[in-house]
Order: C-alpha cells, then sequence, then structure tokens
C-alpha cells in the first residue's frame, strides 16, 4: 500500500508522521471531508512529501489498518506464546484482541462505513489487512498443525480469514448486540474449537486441561 520505489529513500519518523496526523485529521474533519492538505499541516510536511510516500488517502487508510493490526501483535502474542493449549490460547488471544481493538484510535476510523469505502478503492487492501493479521497467526496454525492438533479438513487460510471477518466485525458492527465477553468465549469454545482442534489428540496430550476446557463450555 505503499510507494516503494527504489530510488526513494523511505524516513521512519516522517512516515510516522504521516500517519499519525492521519488518524487526527479523520477524527477532526471525519474521513470523506479530511484533505491531503489537512494532513500535510498536521503532519508538518509539504503536501507532495505524503504523496512519495502513499499515492492517496486511500493507500493511507490501508496503512493507518495494517498498523492497527501490528500494534495488536504486541498485545496478543504473549498470549498465544503463553498458553500451551491451543484452543483456548485461540480464544483468548481473540478476546483480547477484540476488547482492546474497541478502544483503540484508529479501530473506529477503519470499520466505519467511510472507512470501509476507502478500503475497497483501493486494490489488495484485503491481502494486506490478511498478511498483517497472518504475520502474527500462521507461525502459530503452522506449530498447532505439525503438532496434529488442528484438524486436516481445516485450511490454515480459511482459519485465518475466518478469524479476521470474526475479529472486523465484532469490533465494528458487533456492539450492537451487548455480547458479554462470557458469552463471545463460551460461544468461541463451543462453535469455533471443535471445528477446529482435534479433541482426541488433545485429550491425549493435555488431559487434565481438555477436560477442564469442556466441562466450562
Amino acid at each position: 500500500m505503499k510507494n516503494t520505489g527504489s530510488a526513494f529513500h523511505r524516513d521512519a519518523e516522517i512516515e510516522n508522521r504521516i500517519i499519525d496526523a492521519t488518524v487526527k485529521c479523520f477524527h477532526r474533519f471525519g474521513i470523506h471531508k479530511t484533505s491531503m492538505d489537512d494532513i500535510a499541516g498536521a503532519a508538518k510536511v509539504a503536501r507532495p512529501t505524503i504523496y512519495r510516500y502513499f499515492p492517496s488517502r486511500h493507500h493511507l487508510a490501508v496503512e493507518v489498518l495494517v498498523r492497527e493490526i501490528r500494534d495488536h501483535v504486541r498485545i496478543t502474542a504473549p498470549v498465544l506464546q503463553e498458553e500451551k493449549y491451543p484452543p483456548q490460547a485461540m480464544i483468548d488471544a481473540i478476546i483480547l484482541a477484540v476488547s482492546t481493538s474497541r478502544d483503540h484510535p484508529y479501530t473506529g476510523i477503519i470499520t466505519s462505513d467511510a472507512g470501509s469505502e476507502l478500503l475497497a478503492r483501493v486494490p489488495g487492501s484485503d491481502k494486506a489487512l490478511l498478511d498483517a493479521m497472518g504475520e502474527m497467526w500462521l507461525q502459530y496454525l503452522s506449530l498447532w498443525r505439525k503438532q496434529g492438533y488442528i484438524r486436516a479438513s481445516v485450511r490454515d487460510d480459511d482459519l485465518l480469514l475466518w478469524i479476521t471477518f470474526y475479529m472486523y466485525t465484532s469490533v465494528g458492527k458487533g456492539d450492537f448486540l451487548a455480547i458479554t465477553e462470557d458469552r463471545m468465549r463460551r460461544m468461541l469454545a463451543r462453535l469455533l474449537a471443535p471445528s477446529v482442534f482435534d479433541y482426541e489428540k488433545l485429550a491425549v496430550d493435555f488431559p487434565a486441561k481438555h477436560k477442564r476446557f469442556l466441562s466450562k463450555t
């Protein structure tokens, strides 16, 4: 989603200022009313400088979303690293990501109707989103598959797409349902976990944890 011309040397500090300024302007003026001049003024850079980094507001919106996802890698990665029982690790990570996303300054922008419209205008924005999600999730899905815990009929790319779709809709449009964390956890444990994981293998390798997990669902 960025300008990646080989002759252009990117300055990370300037790029971050542009991204931060974009978020502030989207909040202040709204997505549709924010201009590149607004962003340039907030970032204290010349307008042509922004175009050297990002071709349009639409590409900036994609970059905001990618940054949002990568921010949550730092938050949810410890859960996936520390919890060895795969179903619990997956559910805890999803719930933590959803709950923290709702308070994140970028999330409301990107999950709004206007934000979704901007993303739809950028070819490859869906791939950028999934690639950012995959940076965290695919290493654990691959590990669990090698260990024999994920069902052979479940593809990693399909599961990644489902997790991304679930988190995006839960954060953006799910508030009207007023789903509590306990309800969300129970739903994921009853519907997601049995369809993804091989319970026979888990019962052998994690007898106590698996029994406890089943008793709570």
